[in-house]
Order: structure tokens, then C-alpha cells, then sequence
């Protein structure tokens, strides 16, 4: 359980922070992904990372019990896959996620809702347990 609550103190702020980082700076962010997605050096950057990132959860938090710490273990999952898409099929993301981040606020904001729920529960559950 403690590799649980230290994972959920790194990705509850992690989640909680980038979310409000968009909220607040829409307009920002929406040219942000443009520019991101103009540049593949960075899409096989993003998709390394993400790759290392879920190999890690999943490596040492790969539990799959009925409880709140599942969440860790599919963000983890998620993450991975995401990591290997990107590696795989370079430009594949961001042709995806470049008309969605910039046409669509509202399922933007949708999904950026989620992000911070999930994030203030993960930061609650590994704060106060």
C-alpha cells in the first residue's frame, strides 16, 4: 500500500496541476498543442516518456485488487500504451489529439474535468490516506 499512496502523491498534483494549468490558460495551450504537434522530435520525446513512465507504475505497481489503487495501475497501463503508440506510429497522436485540443473546448474541458477529479482524489488518497 505505500508504493500506492507515494504514487498517487506524485500523480494526484501532477493531474490536479496540468489540468488547472489548461483551464486557466486555454488559449495558451491550444497553441501550445499546435506547435507540439508541428514537431515530431517532440512527439518521439512525449511518447519516450510516457513509454518509461507507465513501464515504471507498471513494474512496481501493477495490482489489480477492487481498490481505489487499481487507478494507478490502469493510468499506468494507459500511459505505457500511450508511450508505444507514439513510439510506434510517430505523428499518429497528434493527428488525433491536434483537431480535439483545438476545435473542441468543450470535450477538451470535459476530459480536463475528469483529469482533475481523478487528481484531487489520487492527492486526497495519498495525503490522507
Amino acid at each position: 500500500m505505500e508504493t500506492s499512496r507515494v504514487l498517487a502523491r506524485i500523480i494526484g498534483p501532477l493531474l490536479v496541476i496540468s489540468a488547472m494549468g489548461v483551464f486557466l490558460n486555454l488559449d495558451t495551450y491550444q497553441r501550445l498543442v499546435q506547435e507540439f504537434g508541428k514537431s515530431l522530435a517532440l512527439d518521439y520525446l512525449a511518447g519516450f516518456t510516457a513509454l518509461l513512465l507507465g513501464l515504471l507504475v507498471v513494474q512496481f505497481h501493477n495490482l489489480w485488487e477492487a481498490r481505489w489503487s487499481v487507478l494507478i495501475t490502469v493510468l499506468g497501463w494507459i500511459t505505457l500504451v500511450k508511450g508505444a503508440t507514439i513510439i510506434l506510429f510517430p505523428g499518429f497522436i497528434p493527428n488525433v489529439w491536434y483537431p480535439y485540443a483545438t476545435t473542441s473546448p468543450a470535450l477538451l474541458l470535459v476530459s480536463l474535468g475528469i483529469s482533475l477529479v481523478i487528481g484531487v482524489f489520487l492527492t486526497i488518497k495519498g495525503y490522507r490516506g
